[in-house]
């Protein structure tokens, strides 16, 4: 399962807006069965949130897809 979310590395996040004032939404794809990935990428979103001198005037919103354990090709096609 490790190596599945190395590979899909680069499809794991998804920056859909960028502007001053703005809101930023990341998408994340995780296994079904990735549940504590699932909560730390939460948490993190909101750390980020929290912190005044990561991002002044933006806030992060995310969205998560869960996908089948060891099928790459459903991650290649979520993303």
């Amino acid at each position: 399962m490790e190596v599945l979310m190395l590979w899909l590395f680069p499809w794991i996040f998804q920056c859909v807006s960028v502007q001053a004032d703005s809101i930023i939404h990341i998408g994340a794809i995780f296994e079904g069965n990735a549940a504590k990935d699932d909560e730390v990428f939460k948490q993190a979103v909101s750390d980020l949130n929290l912190n005044d001198d990561i991002l002044q005037s933006e806030k992060i919103t995310y969205s998560i897809k869960l996908i089948e354990a060891n099928n790459p090709f459903h991650a290649v096609q979520e993303g």
